[in-house]
């Protein structure tokens, strides 16, 4: 059969990739397009576009690429047309795979989606739009297929792939003895994003309040696993506009033995804050886009949650309030961000209170063998096409 794959980002590649290996397992004949990254690439998919490098995250930020999208999404249709895919797999990058959706099911190619647009706390509109192009969806938190189920969207609930992923390879003690980190250094992780974007606003505000915070405390040991979307050169130009902190970089391979050994993470809002919940790390969540943007998704929110405390990482979502610190748009600041820290080390207690608040969210996530699930659905929906009667 034959599956077109569309992915924008690194975690959608990520995750794009993993289900394209699954579905090959389970259709070896596979034939398998799309628009991803090298992780795709790798799986075994032709790559039409690849624009994981330049990926936004903003309404306002991603506005400025518009063009750009809008001629993929034009090409991307012909290539629909003339090739009639079995499936379309929309892997996250809601903005512009709603569109890509669309015009999918205009030629009645069925759509199944993967990580969809959190309307259940931003745009209901966009849920009922959803609704009138996705055939199936297959939904990774709880939450989410309950909402969407209240749109009439045929929803399985699959679990979160990163039940099957987060595995630390070494445990904590071993990690430290290996990489000359003595039991009494506290470890501090430094994941400003895999955007380009993220990097270049969050990373100078986490060194700046690295380096307030290191010139008051002895011991501390700073960790940066480089994203691969993201260029070392890059990472390093903006450390050495702080040459008094010492910071040590690190391959995105070791991220999970990272936060199963940190004391502490300040990290970019997205997938990295739900991966460091699994291990049970205490996280400082940051997050700014753009004013114009922040005011959409203030603009945007269900009015249910207005009167809720504002919250953007998965963690609290999933506890369903604020179980780790979020510093978010003006609040975000070297001296906020700082104070954060500085709890967090002298206040034990604050440590093991959001461990144990940590602790047990893998089994709200569900049973491993995530993809295979989602593969499955992909297959069967992709068979229920090619041998429904030509209209």
């Amino acid at each position: 059969m034959k599956y077109f794959f569309s992915a924008g980002e690194y975690s959608g590649d990520l995750n794009a990739s993993s289900l394209i290996r699954e579905l090959r397992d389970q259709d070896p004949t596979a034939q398998i397009w799309g628009m991803g990254g090298p992780l795709m690439a790798a799986a075994g998919a032709e790559i039409l576009f690849d624009p994981t490098a330049e990926s936004t995250i903003g309404f306002w930020e991603a506005a400025r690429k518009y063009f750009i999208f809008k001629r993929y999404l034009n090409e991307f249709t012909s290539f629909l047309k003339e090739n009639r895919p079995d499936v379309v797999v929309w892997v996250d990058f809601g903005g512009f795979n709603v569109l890509l959706a669309e015009r999918a099911a205009a030629l009645s190619i069925p759509v199944v989606c993967v990580f969809p647009p959190s309307a259940w706390a931003y745009g209901k509109g966009r849920a009922r739009r959803l609704a009138r192009c996705v055939t199936h969806l297959a939904s990774v938190l709880p939450y989410e297929a309950d909402f969407y189920r209240g749109f009439n969207v045929k929803v399985t609930y699959v679990g979160h792939p990163l039940v099957d992923r987060v595995k630390p390879r070494q445990k904590p003690e071993e990690w430290r003895a290996t990489n000359g980190v003595s039991p009494e250094e506290k470890v501090i992780l430094l994941m400003p994003g895999s955007r380009k974007q993220e990097v270049q606003t969050l990373l100078p505000i986490m060194l700046a309040a690295a380096a307030e915070v290191a010139a008051e405390q002895e011991g501390l040991r700073f960790m940066l696993p480089v994203a691969p979307t993201i260029e070392v050169g890059l990472i390093r130009s903006i450390l050495a506009s702080y040459p008094g902190l010492s910071v040590e970089t690190k391959d995105r391979t070791e991220t999970y033995d990272l936060m199963a050994v940190a004391d502490l993470g300040l990290l970019a809002s997205g997938t990295a804050a739900l991966e460091a919940a699994l291990l049970e790390l205490p996280i400082i969540v940051t997050y700014r886009v753009a004013k114009v943007s922040a005011f959409l998704y203030q603009a945007l929110m269900n009015k249910e949650r207005r009167n809720q405390p504002l919250m953007v990482s998965l963690p609290n979502f999933i506890k369903g309030r604020i179980v780790v610190p979020e510093l978010l748009q003006d609040e975000l600041t070297p001296t906020r961000l700082a104070a954060e820290i500085r709890s967090f080390l002298t206040k034990p207690e604050r440590m093991k209170t959001v461990r144990q608040e940590l602790h047990g969210i893998g089994e709200i996530l569900g049973p491993p063998g995530v993809m295979a699930r989602v593969a499955t659905i992909v297959r069967e929906e992709a068979a229920r096409k090619s041998t429904a009667p030509s209209k």
